[in-house]
């Protein structure tokens, strides 16, 4: 039977007397790759910012492994385990792809700052183990090419990629990617669904996505939410979902 790692329970949110969230519950299961699609303005982007703790619920609740995380500060919920990307890149322009990864281990250092400084030897361990972790990232997104260079000389496609690679660095349990696939060329697109295989099969990474690119979401998810103004229209298989007549009201209009 598949263990339920993240559940949220009427989610409700709302900026200025607008409904942003409306009483949205759904669950993701241990191992899926979940898609959360709609128009523009249905609320998937706000529904990341509710689950990274970046907005504060008006009413409901989330849930990761069976605790209660809606209280948490943001830095608490990337050190249950859960990391996110972002619609814009979030990265250093000025650092190097390499250092921008290694930022991404962050939340796993557990030595003093008096020991860093005299550059103790459980430092050095906890530095060759951070260097392995993103060295092993670098070799599966196929970013060697670039793993000197600065971000801001790098294409939009790579970098897209590097924050995912960052967020796979701080080794989560649960990865929230927002419009991977914005700005990423067919050829592009077509390389993260394998690298989407790779991160859940592989890594054992239960993912949720936020994606306009259907034939990405058809290929790669497990299971679909659907929502328009807030609400949930529908969950299910891909192929339902883009059959469901709600859905293409909320897409096609009537």
């Amino acid at each position: 039977m598949t263990e339920r790692l993240f559940q949220a329970e009427n989610l409700s949110v709302s900026f200025g007397g607008i409904r942003a969230v409306q009483d949205l519950s759904f669950s993701v299961e241990q191992g899926e790759i979940f898609s959360i699609i709609g128009p523009n303005g249905a609320g998937k982007t706000t529904v990341f910012n509710l689950i990274s703790r970046l907005y504060d619920l008006d009413r409901g609740r989330m849930i990761f492994e069976g605790d209660d995380i809606s209280g948490l500060a943001p830095h608490q919920i990337a050190e249950r385990g859960i990391a996110r990307t972002f619609q814009n890149t979030e990265l250093f322009e000025r650092e190097t792809v390499l250092n921008n990864l290694l930022i991404g281990r962050h939340i796993h250092r557990s030595t003093r700052l008096l020991d860093e400084f005299l550059f103790l030897p459980g430092v050095r361990r906890q530095e060759l183990e951070f260097r392995k972790r993103v060295e092993d990232v670098i070799d599966l997104l196929d970013l060697q090419p670039y793993r000197e260079q600065i971000i801001g000389n790098l294409p939009y496609g790579v970098r897209k990629m590097v924050e995912v690679a960052r967020a796979l660095c701080m080794e989560p349990k649960l990865l929230l990617l927002d419009e991977p696939s914005s700005g990423l060329n067919p050829e592009e697109t077509e390389d993260l669904s394998y690298w989407l295989e790779d991160i859940n099969e592989d890594l054992g990474i239960t993912v949720i996505m936020v994606e306009h690119d259907m034939n990405l979401v058809a290929r790669a998810s497990h299971r679909v939410l659907a929502l328009a103004d807030g609400l949930a229209l529908a969950v299910g298989a891909p192929s339902e979902i883009q059959n469901h007549p709600d859905v293409l009201r909320a897409y096609l209009g009537d």
